[in-house]
């Protein structure tokens, strides 16, 4: 599970992942960033809060990590 929160006034995206990432997590992210990069042209920053690496739960999250 990947917590998120996009702060447009600074154009920076905020990641925290909370367990072993999911495919689904990078679905989610791209839905909030994506349009807004589509939009704003890019962002500023990306912060990750990550004390320790939790891993993937599949190949296939693995794989979605990448891509995105």
């Amino acid at each position: 599970m990947i917590e998120h929160n996009l702060d447009t006034a600074h154009s920076i995206l905020y990641v925290r992942p909370k367990s072993a990432l999911e495919q689904d997590d990078f679905v989610q992210l791209a839905r909030t960033v994506d349009p807004y990069i589509e939009a704003a042209g890019d962002l500023a920053g990306l912060i990750i809060e990550a004390p320790a690496f939790p891993g993937w739960d599949s190949l296939g999250a693995m794989a979605a990590h990448f891509r995105f």
